[in-house]
C-alpha cells in the first residue's frame, strides 16, 4: 500500500504528521472540514476529517456504505437517528463519541450558540469523491474569489452519485 506525498500515491512508508492548522481544508452545507487522512493517504482503508459546524447549521438525516464515527472535541451537538422506524435524537458534548455503522441513518445540529467540533473518522474511505466534486476548496482559510457554496439541490444530486442517501423530513 502507498502513501500519498503532495497528492501523488508513493510507496514511501513513512510517518505522516501534519500539524493542528494543517491539511486540506473545504467548505460543505456551511461547515468547514480538514482533510488529516484522506484515501490517497490510507491507501482507501480510512479518511478522517476535523469538521466545525458553526451555531445552528445541520447535517440532515442520511445514510450510506461506510461507516462512520465522531468524535466530539469542542461544543455540543444533537444527533439524530432512526430506531424502530421512530426518530431519536439526543446531545454529545465534547469528549462524547458516536457511531454509525454502515447503512445506519444519522444526521446531527448544533443547537448552541458556538462552534462544534468534532474528529470524523470514516471507513472504509468513501466520502473523498464526494468532497471533491462539490466542497468548496478554501485558500487560506477562505473560497477563492467568487466561488460559493453550489445550491442544495447539486449537492444532493452528487451525494446520490457518491452512494450518500438523503432521507425525507426535516
Amino acid at each position: 500500500m502507498g502513501m500519498c506525498q503532495g497528492g501523488v500515491v508513493t510507496d514511501d512508508l513513512t510517518l505522516r504528521r501534519l500539524d493542528a492548522e494543517e491539511g486540506r481544508k473545504l467548505l460543505l452545507l456551511g461547515d468547514v472540514r480538514t482533510i488529516k487522512a484522506g484515501g490517497a493517504d490510507t491507501g482507501g482503508e480510512l479518511t478522517v476529517l476535523e469538521q466545525v459546524v458553526a451555531p445552528g447549521a445541520a447535517s440532515a438525516l442520511h445514510r450510506h456504505a461506510y461507516q462512520e464515527v465522531f468524535y466530539l472535541l469542542e461544543g455540543e451537538l444533537e444527533f439524530t437517528g432512526l430506531e424502530n422506524g421512530e426518530r431519536v435524537t439526543f446531545a454529545v458534548s465534547a469528549g462524547g463519541t458516536v457511531h454509525a455503522a454502515s447503512g445506519i441513518a444519522h444526521g446531527y445540529r448544533n443547537a448552541g450558540d458556538a462552534p462544534a467540533r468534532f474528529l470524523a473518522i470514516i471507513q472504509p474511505s468513501g466520502a473523498d469523491g464526494f468532497f471533491e466534486e462539490v466542497g468548496v476548496w478554501l485558500d487560506e482559510g477562505r473560497p477563492p474569489a467568487g466561488q460559493a457554496e453550489p445550491p442544495l439541490e447539486v449537492v444532493r444530486e452528487a451525494a446520490a452519485r457518491h452512494g450518500i442517501e438523503f432521507l425525507p423530513g426535516p
